[in-house]
């Protein structure tokens, strides 16, 4: 096992977020109860302060009181009063105008307190602190009045370090317990949080062994409880579901490419072969035989145009694959239909073509491009034709349905199996029964995507040996009102 250094493992230490949150939180709590403690302190200074004022000021007075009531009192009288008003904190004296000691209480000893110092405090009736034989004193006097008199002056004292040690034992013992309580609450703070973040560490290490493992149908294993931590697992498995969901799109895109240049090689491969080998032979005839010369042209011609077919539908399924926006405009269905049917079939096979219903589209107008409906009608021709034999039959019909125009191309071919009708519209795919003709499996796929943009629908009913229908629904432009729409772009 590698043993790190000190100073990176305190810094990884410090980078948990438990480790973070504790310390966060220990600081929060130690604010706020530095706060409270020394708020506390403060109030119960105060409080004591104003306690012994008070209790300075009720002896005093009392015995103020008391003495102005025995005029001829002795020393030895005087001197139980100042016994007995007086505590273990508190001194008490009688003194003469003059500032001499008359009597004082037993807990005295020889101390005789400042009456020269406190004289100001006693006119103003309030408390006054001073430093007299080296200690801190909080002093308060009155004077003593006898028929309007002043006979004399009662003082009271106290050591104002016995209220300080106490508020100084008092402030240790706050401040120990808290650090006491700052202590267990960090430790119990750090094992609770590193609890709650037992199902984070399991997720980082369900992610870990995801990625070393590469399998992308693993997932991360979700708590039964509904916490934030639950939701986040679950969000990871959605995340995990779209990345493999993309991943096989991927690679099916992938596998579709290869598919695709394989089937456009073999597709360009055989008119491209055809051509060169016409144009040696022509070369090598160099003129001599006119009739083979025209034919070679027509083969050549023929290729040519099967090659210039081929790439329109390529760059037709790039551009659906791209969602590539077309001109759009009015259009009368029936011209473009009629251009398809005139087109018709190869003129080397005896099939039947026939256009029923047309009439009723005379004036159907739809919004499109016109060489793209075009391209679609000519596709599944194509497929009619190529798929019917001799002496068969291809029919173009057409049909009004309320705001929607019905195209149907029928055929008496070899028809689909109804299992693959299904699959019909996915680029490359062809049916078994099917594959005997050359093809890519493009062209169905081209129309669909067209189709779509045009805001309509292609489908296909077929019984195998008996033909095929497969029906073009398009969208009439404002055909309620029977007007032209504006051009879309």
């Amino acid at each position: 096992m590698i043993s790190l250094p000190v100073k990176t493992r305190l810094t990884l230490w410090l980078s948990l977020i438990r480790t973070r949150l504790t310390l966060w939180l220990m600081v929060i709590l130690a604010v706020g109860m530095l706060a409270f403690v020394l708020t506390t302190l403060l109030a119960a200074q105060t409080i004591v302060q104003n306690n012994t004022e008070e209790r300075l000021r009720q002896s005093v007075t009392s015995l103020a009181d008391a003495l102005a009531q025995e005029p001829t009192a002795n020393f030895a009288l005087v001197r139980n009063q100042l016994d007995a008003f007086s505590t273990p904190e508190i001194y008490l004296q009688y003194q003469s105008q003059q500032g001499t000691p008359i009597a004082s209480s037993r807990n005295m000893g020889r101390l005789i307190l400042p009456l020269s110092q406190l004289r100001p405090a006693i006119a103003a009736d309030r408390v006054f602190s001073t430093t007299f034989e080296n200690r801190p004193f909080l002093l308060y006097g009155r004077s003593v009045l006898i028929r309007g008199q002043v006979q004399g002056y009662v003082l009271a004292a106290r050591i104002t370090s016995e209220s300080d040690s106490e508020l100084t034992l008092l402030f240790r013992l706050m401040y120990l317990g808290v650090f006491v309580t700052l202590t267990l609450t960090a430790l119990l703070v750090w094992l609770l949080v590193r609890q709650m973040l037992r199902p984070l560490e399991r997720l980082a290490d369900s992610a870990s062994r995801i990625t070393i493992a590469s399998d992308h149908a693993l997932r991360l294993h979700a708590e039964e409880r509904p916490d934030e931590i639950n939701r986040l697992a679950q969000t990871i498995n959605a995340m995990l579901n779209s990345l493999e969901d993309a991943y096989r799109h991927v690679q099916n895109v992938n596998d579709l490419q290869r598919r695709f240049l394989a089937d456009v090689s073999h597709e360009l491969r055989t008119p491209l072969t055809i051509m060169l080998s016409s144009l040696d032979l022509m070369k090598k005839e160099r003129g001599g035989d006119p009739e083979f010369q025209a034919n070679a042209l027509e083969n050549i011609h023929a290729e040519a145009e099967r090659m210039a077919r081929l790439v329109t539908r390529l760059l037709m399924l790039a551009r659906t694959d791209a969602s590539m926006p077309f001109a759009r405009e009015p259009l009368l269905i029936s011209d473009i239909i009629g251009e398809a049917y005139r087109q018709g079939c190869p003129a080397n096979r005896t099939i039947r073509m026939e256009c029923q219903g047309l009439e009723s589209l005379e004036d159907a107008v739809v919004s499109g491009n016109a060489d793209y409906l075009k391209q679609v009608l000519l596709i599944v021709l194509e497929n009619a034709c190529k798929y019917t034999p001799d002496d068969g039959k291809v029919t173009i019909r057409g049909k009004m349905r309320g705001q929607h125009l019905t195209i149907t191309i029928a055929d008496t071919g070899i028809g689909i199996e109804q299992a693959d009708l299904p699959r019909l519209f996915k680029r490359f795919y062809r049916a078994p029964n099917a594959r005997y003709q050359p093809g890519m499996g493009l062209g169905l796929s081209i129309a669909k995507g067209i189709i779509e943009q045009h805001s309509g629908t292609i489908s296909v009913e077929s019984t195998p040996g008996q033909g095929s229908h497969f029906i073009i629904t398009l969208p009439l432009l404002n055909a309620e009102h029977g007007a032209f729409a504006d051009t879309l772009v």
